[in-house]
């Protein structure tokens, strides 16, 4: 007889499923910012409601998942304080010293006895479990794992960062067998999101995906609509205001006179300074300018912006060209619309005129409609950085996982080499400086060749980022590039160099 509790803590899915099993494996998959953490601090949050104790193993920083747990209404730091949560994390360079490891299952017992000695939690979380279950000669790590958790004899959830399942590493099949429910986290081009049940050992009525949103101060809450303010409710004062954000600093001259003789115009390089403006008046509309290397911040401006309680249309501004998966994020991020590519007066008139006659869009206070803080994110960035994460095993994994989902992002892979093999570090950190420095781009240093992985990135974009690369004094560097799924066989060749 399988034992139940009497809820998860989510509300969507206490709703269509029955509720978590007594010392059983629950999984749940999904990319960045799909919503794995925030569930996983639900989880646990039900737990204390309870009147239980709960821990949980992250790679985030602890002040990360304190701000996250604040975020959607859980003080974290007062049950830390209590002793009732307790709170893991893996040391810096966990992975590679556990893949190098000849015993791996002393990680285990490690891992077991801290718990053991502290008091065995009721409900346990580990976001993610990535690092612990990847397969290796010198033992599979999922059945350590397994073992592990199965002594314990605790509720657990387990993340998985991956955008489908089909993407995970084939230790993942033995968790799969094991566990009493697992569940896929989507989020579609348009934002909606979604949990899609996969698997289940109780009575679900979870025919379709279950759809949910993220609020602010809530955490994962049913869906509900946005009401559109009427364009009659803005002035025509308000509607020809425009606040430009020029965040890298560099429009041209002959842009920005141009707005101003358009519109009245309020111009500011400093998000610090935008937001006092905004609360002060209102405006018709939001430009915010960015660059190659702020795309990243201009995304946390946006999202900060549609937290308020009502806001102007956000227009998202490029000179460069930036690939489709970029403004796909951008529009889940707060972008009403984006234009980039040279930034042509006559287009961007257009664009911003539409905007304009559309008018506001008035959010709920307190609702959270940008992508909340996922700390598979957080780890995607980091290795954006030289010198960080450029390893040619999690490159090629990447690759890899690609390759085995059916429908993943398009991305491109680029292979370069110093001509008569000299100066490759050199090159390397050259590719680092011309990489992006928001998230989903690696690069490593594997033999004699630096590779790059370019997220969502089509052939024309490859080739604009080799363009860059090929400067003096590197103007003659070998290079091969690859993009998915057209050279998808090619791909399977080279990985298996």
């Amino acid at each position: 007889m399988i034992q139940q509790s009497e809820s998860f803590g989510i509300r969507v899915l206490d709703e269509r499923i029955s509720g978590p099993v007594a010392s059983g494996l629950h999984a749940v998959i999904g990319g960045p910012g799909t919503g794995k953490t925030v569930a996983a601090l639900q989880f646990l949050r039900e737990g204390i409601r309870e009147g239980g104790h709960v821990a949980m193993l992250t790679q985030a920083r602890p002040a990360d998942v304190i701000d996250l747990a604040h975020s959607i209404g859980i003080d974290l730091t007062t049950h830390l304080r209590s002793g009732r949560w307790m709170l893991l994390g893996y040391q810096s360079g966990f992975r590679e010293r556990y893949r190098r490891s000849i015993e791996p299952r002393e990680v285990f017992d490690e891992l077991a006895g801290f718990v053991q000695e502290v008091g065995v939690p009721d409900r346990l979380a580990i976001d993610t479990c990535g690092p612990l279950v990847e397969t290796r000669e010198s033992g599979n790590g999922a059945e350590m794992l397994v073992d592990l958790l199965g002594g314990l004899e605790t509720m657990v959830l387990l993340t998985f960062a991956a955008e489908h399942p089909g993407a995970l590493d084939s230790s993942f099949d033995f968790i799969s067998q094991r566990a009493s429910l697992i569940l896929h986290f989507t989020l579609s081009s348009e934002g909606r999101r979604e949990i899609v049940v996969r698997k289940t050992v109780g009575p679900s009525d979870a025919a379709g995906p279950i759809t949910f949103d993220i609020r602010d101060g809530v955490g994962i809450v049913p869906p509900e609509a946005v009401p559109q303010k009427r364009r009659s409710d803005v002035t025509p004062e308000v509607r020809r205001r425009v606040m430009l954000l020029d965040i890298p600093g560099g429009l041209p001259q002959e842009l920005r006179l141009w707005l101003e003789e358009t519109f009245e115009l309020v111009y500011t390089a400093d998000p610090v300074d935008a937001f006092p403006e905004l609360a002060q008046r209102e405006f018709g509309l939001v430009c915010v300018h960015v660059d190659r290397r702020t795309v990243k911040r201009g995304l946390h401006v946006m999202q900060q912006l549609r937290r308020a309680a009502s806001r102007p249309p956000i227009l998202l501004m490029s000179r460069v060209v930036v690939r489709a998966s970029d403004r796909a994020v951008a529009l889940r991020s707060g972008a009403d619309d984006f234009v980039s590519g040279g930034l042509n007066p006559e287009e961007l008139a257009s664009r911003m005129e539409a905007l304009l006659r559309r008018g506001r869009t008035e959010v709920e206070p307190g609702a959270e409609q940008g992508e909340p803080m996922d700390v598979d994110a957080v780890q995607s960035t980091e290795t954006a950085r030289p010198g960080v994460g450029a390893n040619p095993a999690e490159v090629r994994d990447m690759v890899r996982a690609r390759l085995k989902a059916p429908g993943a992002t398009i991305f491109s892979l680029v292979l370069l080499k110093p001509p008569n093999g000299r100066g490759l570090h050199a090159l390397a950190s050259h590719v680092a400086d011309q990489m992006r420095q928001d998230t989903g781009d690696r690069m490593c240093v594997n033999g004699e060749q630096v590779e790059i992985y370019l997220h969502g990135a089509m052939a024309s974009h490859a080739e604009r980022f080799l363009g860059r690369v090929r400067i003096d004094p590197f103007q003659d560097v070998n290079a091969e590039v690859y993009t998915s799924p057209t050279d998808r066989e090619r791909l399977l060749k080279v990985m298996n160099q």
